[in-house]
């Protein structure tokens, strides 16, 4: 079947109107002009879309079915005008991201700043999530892009791999331990913590592996932020324990020491991630290859709409 977008429309603003004469005076269209529509979409299907009621219309299950599939029509359509509106303003793209803190903290920004320098046009957006949030974020359509570890279930996700970080131990300068090169879980099992949010993937990673100790933690304060764990065991309130990434190491505070977890469990993979990668803009599809050049199939550079990569010199 073959639907006219005008026709739809009027269609649309009699459900909502519930009323010929009040739908034909919204559209500036003549009420009779609007019935002929309605009947040819009615002939069109096969089915009446609407009963004609005394002072009004009531539409009929197939009517709520076209209904709702065009206003899809419609809100598709208006995200399309809304997309080439960027084309001619300049941004030839769009890119939501959703990561996990560790990411924020360390790789991304680099990454993302790399991947700006070729394609300046392209708009991104970044939201900070725990690993759920990520993988249910892109489920859901809200974000095109996500950044979380191998320790988030991320089923009807496609993922690649990206780097690794490992978990390691903030501690004063001070400290008993701060001498130490490496550390175990047993080494500082006993000693009061600042824990990240209880959702978060290290939360679970470390309340598991204290329970195969038989042990519990000792955690006397909770924050969101990296930073903020840092500046508290600078205070020397407790000790963290937090991921650090492997290639892009940072310095958090300089009043601490950073002592990596040996332990195998310890170190983890970051992960990009999309819902499909197939069905994902250009866009998507470069940043995704930038990334992970040798595990993303390379795509056909006559279709590509990120815009043209800006040349780079010695300069």
């Amino acid at each position: 079947m073959r639907f006219d977008l005008v026709s739809l429309s009027l269609f649309v603003a009699v459900a909502q109107e519930q009323n010929l004469t009040r739908a034909a005076r919204r559209k500036h269209t003549a009420v009779s002009a609007v019935s002929k529509r309605i009947a040819e979409l009615e002939q069109q299907v096969g089915t009446p879309l609407m009963l004609r009621l005394p002072r009004g219309i009531e539409l009929t299950p197939a009517g709520h079915s076209l209904l709702y599939h065009a206003r899809k029509v419609f809100q598709n359509l208006e995200k399309m005008e809304e997309e080439l509106g960027d084309y001619a303003a300049g941004i030839r793209g769009h890119i939501h991201i959703y990561t996990i803190s560790a990411v924020l903290m360390s790789s991304l920004p680099h990454a993302i700043s790399e991947f700006l320098t070729l394609y300046p046009q392209t708009d991104v957006d970044i939201e900070e999530h725990t690993g759920i949030g990520v993988v249910q974020g892109l489920l859901r359509g809200d974000a095109d892009v996500g950044f979380f570890s191998n320790w988030t279930p991320a089923a009807g996700i496609e993922f690649w791999p990206w780097q690794y970080d490992r978990l390691s131990v903030l501690v004063w300068s001070g400290h008993p331990l701060a001498e130490r090169a490496s550390l175990k879980l047993e080494d500082f099992i006993n000693e009061k913590l600042i824990g990240s949010h209880r959702e978060s993937a290290v939360s679970h990673i470390l309340d598991r592996q204290a329970r195969r100790l038989g042990k519990s933690l000792n955690i006397g304060l909770r924050v969101s932020s990296f930073v903020s764990m840092a500046d508290l065991v600078a205070q020397r309130l407790g000790i963290a324990v937090l991921p650090i990434n492997e290639t892009a190491p940072f310095a958090l505070h300089d009043g601490v020491r950073v002592l990596p977890l040996t332990e195998p469990w310890a170190r983890r993979e970051l992960l990009v991630g999309v819902r499909n990668f197939t069905q994902s803009s250009p866009c998507v599809k470069t940043l995704i290859e930038s990334l992970t050049p040798s595990q993303t199939r390379k795509h056909n550079k006559g279709e590509e709409e990120c815009g043209e990569p800006r040349k780079l010199t010695d300069e």
